[in-house]
């Protein structure tokens, strides 16, 4: 989990640093982002086997199954959905500092690219997010860890104690 936290956090400045990359500069950005996309698929080999090893065997099935839910419906769903709302809220602030005061979706189309642009900052504050509750997560794993092994091994009574 210190991996995917480190490379999470890595990641942070190359999304920042590409969404700042001026027009016309589409291979630095490409290199950019690419980096950092690179860098947050470490994340998943942390994640998914860390739900492995901290699971008792008859539950990891099901363990993954809420995680998946969870990533797909808040992430996947409701991601692109938020990302959308802030990106109408930029929109409309750019647009306000133009000094246009329609909000019609003709008057507010020049200014949806800066929008969204703006919102896309989000990516890098999440990354930050996730890197703290990785971090968070990584303090506990080995406890949990050997709590699940002696409970495998017949030493305890249940593998989850009073978390």
């Amino acid at each position: 989990m210190l991996l995917g936290a480190g490379a999470i956090l890595l990641s942070v400045p190359t999304v920042y640093f590409a969404l700042g990359v001026s027009n016309g500069g589409t291979t630095a950005f490409l290199v950019l982002m690419g980096i950092a996309c690179a860098l947050m698929y470490f994340y998943y080999s942390t994640v998914y086997s860390t739900i492995q090893d901290v699971t008792e065997p008859a539950a990891r099935g099901t363990a993954m199954a809420v995680y998946f839910f969870a990533m797909y419906v808040l992430g996947a769903s409701l991601g692109p959905y938020g990302t959308g709302l802030l990106s109408d809220y930029f929109t409309k602030q750019a647009a306000a500092v133009a000094g246009v005061s329609e909000l019609s979706q003709t008057a507010l189309e020049p200014f949806r690219a800066e929008g969204l642009h703006t919102a896309m900052y989000v990516i890098p504050v999440l990354g930050i997010l996730l890197t703290l509750i990785l971090l968070a997560g990584s303090r506990t794993v080995t406890k949990e860890i050997d709590r699940l092994q002696d409970w495998m091994r017949g030493r305890s009574g249940s593998p989850v104690n009073e978390l």
